[in-house]
């Protein structure tokens, strides 16, 4: 969606001020709008683990969905 957003602000903000028209820059204009408050009240993701690596370290980065975590990477079949 943000693709989406970032597509009409830009194609809406050039139609609008070189092609002279109104309802293109008007949905540009809300579309600049949307993605400021979009950014504005988005929360920002949570640092879990934090550290430095020495030189030779090195770190595995796994995801584990938060209800998940007890049963581990099997998944029960329906």
């Amino acid at each position: 969606m943000v693709g989406i957003v970032s597509r009409v602000m830009r194609t809406g903000i050039r139609r609008g001020v070189v092609d002279g028209s109104r309802g293109w820059l008007y949905l540009g204009i809300t579309a600049a709008a949307i993605q400021l408050a979009r950014r504005l009240f988005t929360e920002a993701p949570e640092t879990v683990f934090q550290t430095e690596l020495k030189p030779g370290q090195g770190i595995e980065v796994r995801t584990v969905a938060r209800g998940d975590s007890d049963r581990g990477s099997k998944r029960t079949r329906r």
